[in-house]
């Protein structure tokens, strides 16, 4: 489980770690056990809990699955007060524990895939998570080093700039938000009468990507290994000469698991 993998990252940054079920505490320690987690997992079978919270999912009106919540994860602080709350309408997209680590806290994430290195320029792809599932949400990124002395402008510069930008190929295996840009500097520059964003040294842009059900990245990665190819574009400048702007092609290499099937024994299960 994810948040088994991240315990100690969680706990380093302050917080505990737990999860809630709607199962019963028979099952709950049954699958704690075959999948040796660590945590607590607290049982509320008649969704009282999840009920005081909001987050039954009220879809879900008879069988077995009826009081189910829907997935998602709260960050509570010591205090008892919700932080932030992470839910997804759809039961079949998940949020990551890895995307949260890395987008709110600020967590390295993993290399995924080669650094380019050009004259001016070093572009190192990574990823919240190597190993992903259908309809998880994870976190692309890409750490810019500029070479000492240059600067490249920023989204929001002045028309007659050209900022940098980061494309991704389409693809029915998933799905894109927009970029995520770093807070730019803001810099009167020369010959320049007026101030404009641009970014020096090393900078990190992030966006995320909602993957396909198992089943259609079952289909378009028959391989399990997805390769994420997308294009950054920037202009490197000195104070009193712009290079000619250039296309660096960036991929990313994720690797694709199933989802665990394997339920309870039929005496620990919900009934219908």
């Amino acid at each position: 489980m994810e948040l088994g993998i991240h315990a100690e990252a969680i706990r380093k940054l302050g917080y505990g770690v737990a999860a809630l079920s709607y199962d019963a505490p028979a099952a709950l320690a049954h699958f704690a056990q075959r999948k040796q987690i660590a945590y607590p997992l607290l049982s509320d079978p008649d969704s009282k809990v999840i009920d005081a919270f909001g987050i039954r999912n009220q879809n879900i009106k008879d069988g077995f699955a009826k009081g189910v919540p829907h997935p998602g994860l709260f960050l509570i602080g010591a205090g008892g007060r919700v932080e932030a709350k992470y839910f997804e309408e759809d039961y079949r997209e998940r949020i990551t524990v890895s995307s949260i680590l890395t987008g709110r806290f600020g967590e390295r994430a993993a290399p995924a895939g080669e650094p380019i290195t050009r004259p001016r320029i070093r572009v190192t792809p990574a990823v919240s998570s190597i190993v992903v599932r259908g309809g998880q949400h994870v976190r692309l990124s890409l750490d810019a080093m500029l070479s000492r002395g240059l600067h490249a402008y920023a989204p929001g510069a002045p028309a007659e700039f050209i900022p940098v930008s980061w494309t991704v190929a389409e693809s029915p295996a998933f799905k894109t938000a927009a970029p995520e840009w770093p807070s730019p500097e803001w810099t009167k520059l020369y010959g320049v009468d007026e101030k404009v964003p641009n970014y020096t040294g090393l900078f990190r842009a992030a966006r995320e990507v909602t993957l396909a059900s198992q089943q259609v990245l079952t289909k378009e990665v028959p391989s399990g290994e997805l390769t994420i190819t997308g294009a950054f574009r920037y202009q490197a400048c000195d104070d009193r000469v712009c290079f000619p702007p250039e296309t660096v092609p960036v991929t990313w290499k994720l690797i694709i698991e199933g989802h665990d099937r394997e339920r309870v024994p039929k005496q620990l299960q919900r009934p219908d």
